[in-house]
């Protein structure tokens, strides 16, 4: 059964005097092409969790209740914003530390400063904000449950566009993922900008093609 996020985290903070507690998660770490998106989430004080039925960590919905849940999100939320990496950044960086900086973009985009910061498994360091790293947090905690359905619907439409700038890999469909047919349309029309080069099989067909 599911995991069903609550708002323990927020409240305990929200005792505690801290008014705007973000939470924050990415999405895109382990595609072969786009950025890394990450997003970031502020919910008033005691926000009322009725007011979003079917709040779930991103992986655990459909793609439709996704698009239903993230303009509800941005509309009650006293602040969404939205960072990324892009996949020479990853490719310069490592994924772990281009993961950090499009989080800490997203923090630093929000209309007010946040007080507090509940991330998805990482312990960030940005601006010398109190942070606390939640394990699963995107099915544990709900503003982190929240930010990780901004993130991949924002992700998930940029790479929609794309598509249509690249067409013939399918980047609309699986977003970059390494399926079998984003393989093989590598093999078949190389990297495009948008392919992570540090990556395993991306490196492997520039690799073969220099030898």
């Amino acid at each position: 059964m599911p995991t069903k996020p609550d708002w323990s985290a927020e409240r305990l903070l929200w005792k505690q005097g801290y008014l705007r507690v973000a939470g924050v998660d990415e999405v895109g770490r382990g595609p072969l092409a786009g950025p890394v998106v990450a997003a970031a989430v502020v919910f008033p004080k005691s926000f009322n969790a009725r007011r979003l039925p079917g709040l779930r960590d991103s992986k655990q919905l459909t793609a439709a209740a996704r698009e239903r849940l993230a303009p509800q999100i941005r509309r009650l939320a006293d602040g969404v914003a939205l960072g990324s990496a892009s996949p020479q950044e990853i490719d310069a960086l490592g994924i772990v530390a281009a993961t950090m900086a499009a989080m800490t973009r997203a923090i630093r985009q929000l209309p007010a400063p946040a007080d507090h910061l509940l991330v998805d498994a990482v312990a960030l360091d940005c601006d010398g904000l109190s942070c606390r790293p939640i394990i699963h947090g995107d099915a544990l905690c709900c503003s982190i449950a929240a930010a990780s359905i901004v993130a991949k619907v924002a992700r998930d439409a940029l790479m929609e566009d794309l598509d249509a700038q690249y067409p013939g890999y399918g980047l609309a469909r699986h977003k970059g993922y390494g399926t079998a047919g984003h393989l093989a349309a590598l093999e078949r029309l190389g990297p495009t900008p948008l392919h992570r080069r540090s990556f395993a099989p991306v490196r492997r067909l520039l690799e073969a093609e220099v030898a």
